[in-house]
C-alpha cells in the first residue's frame, strides 16, 4: 500500500498543520526511518483520497538559529509510531519548550486570551496560577512519596507534607502570582504566610499518611506519622526551612515564567520559558519534574479555554 503524509510542523518561521506530503518531499534526513516506521503498520480503515495509507508526521519546534541547521537536528530526532501518527521523541531538555510553542504560539485558547492591559488579565491568570499551586503540591508529594521508604527520613519527608498543605498564594493586582523569593534564602515572610493556618490541611496529609503506612505493614513509622503530632512538622519546618522553601521556590519560578510567557506569545517569549522552566524543574528533591511542567501546561491551557470559550 502506498503512504501519504500530513506534516504538522511548527517553526519560528512558518507552521505547517496537516499540509499534504508525498513520501517524495519528506525531508532528506528522516526519510528513510519515516518509510520504515510507515511501512511497519497500516490502518485499512484510514485511507487518503487515493486509497494510500495517510498518516500523521509530527516534527519538533524550531526556531530561526535551529532551521539554519535543521539537517543536523532531524538526523539527531529519535522517531516512534503510534497508530497512524509518527512522531519525534522529546528529550527531557526539548520537552517542555516544544509544549510551550505549541500552545502559546498556536493555540485558540492562548491566542485570545486577554493581554496585560485588559480588565480580565489579572483574575484569569491569577485563577491559573491559584489552580497550578494546588496541583503541583499534589502532584509532587505523590511523585516522591511513591518510594513509601522515603517516610523513613522524616528530615525530607516533613517539608515535603507541609509543602503538600501550604496556603495557596492568592497574587496581587499589580502583577504578582506567586510568593515572593527576593530576600532568598531568608523569606521569613513568605514562610510565615505558607505555613499559616495550615494545621488542619496538614492533620488530614497526616491521617492520609497514617493510614497508608499501617495498610502497609508498618506500624510504628505509622504512629510516627499521626495527625496529632502536626505541631511538631510544622515547628520541624520553621526551625529548617530550607527543604521546604526549595520546593515552594521550583514552584513559584515555574508559575512566574508561565505568567512571563502570558504576557510575551512570541518565541522569545518562549525561550525565555523553557530555559527557566527546564534549570528549576530539572532537580527538584532529585527528581526530574519537566513532564510535571507539561502537564501543568495543558491544565493551565485547560483554563484559558474554559475562559475564553
Amino acid at each position: 500500500m502506498s503512504h501519504q503524509f500530513r506534516l504538522f510542523w511548527l517553526r519560528e518561521t512558518g507552521c505547517d498543520a496537516g499540509t499534504p506530503l508525498r513520501a517524495a518531499e519528506l525531508e532528506p534526513e528522516i526519510r528513510h526511518r519515516v518509510l520504515a516506521l510507515a511501512a511497519l503498520e497500516t490502518n485499512e480503515d484510514y485511507v487518503g483520497d487515493s486509497g494510500g495509507c495517510e498518516i500523521s508526521l509530527r516534527l519538533p519546534y524550531l526556531d530561526r538559529r535551529e532551521w539554519r541547521k535543521r539537517g543536523e537536528i532531524l538526523a539527531g530526532l529519535e522517531l516512534e509510531r503510534n497508530g497512524d501518527v509518527i512522531s519525534f521523541v522529546p528529550s527531557a531538555a526539548t520537552v517542555l519548550r516544544d509544549a510551550a510553542a505549541t500552545f502559546a504560539l498556536t493555540d485558540p485558547a492562548w491566542l485570545g486570551a486577554p493581554e496585560s492591559n485588559h480588565p480580565n488579565y489579572f483574575a484569569l491568570w491569577r485563577s491559573v496560577s491559584m489552580n497550578l499551586q494546588a496541583s503541583l503540591r499534589a502532584w509532587i508529594p505523590e511523585k516522591y512519596f511513591r518510594d513509601i521508604a522515603l517516610y523513613e527520613d522524616r528530615e525530607t519527608a516533613y517539608p515535603m507534607l507541609a509543602y503538600q498543605a501550604a496556603r495557596v498564594c492568592h497574587g496581587h493586582p499589580r502583577g504578582e502570582f506567586t510568593y515572593d523569593f527576593s530576600d532568598y534564602p531568608d523569606c521569613r515572610l513568605t514562610l510565615a504566610l505558607a505555613v499559616k493556618m495550615t494545621g488542619k490541611s496538614l492533620q488530614t496529609i497526616l491521617a492520609a499518611v497514617e493510614r497508608r503506612l499501617s495498610e502497609e505493614g508498618m506500624p510504628e513509622l505509622s504512629h510516627r506519622y499521626a495527625p496529632v503530632w502536626y505541631a511538631d512538622v510544622a515547628a520541624a519546618v520553621r526551625k529548617k526551612p530550607k527543604l521546604f522553601l526549595t520546593l515552594l521556590g521550583a514552584e513559584s519560578a515555574f508559575i512566574n515564567a508561565l505568567m512571563e510567557l502570558s504576557l510575551d506569545r512570541t518565541p522569545a517569549g518562549v525561550h525565555s520559558f523553557s530555559k527557566i522552566a527546564n534549570l528549576k524543574l530539572r532537580n527538584v528533591y532529585g527528581m526530574d519534574l519537566r513532564p510535571m511542567g507539561v502537564r501543568a501546561l495543558q491544565q493551565a491551557t485547560g483554563i484559558l479555554e474554559a475562559a475564553v470559550s
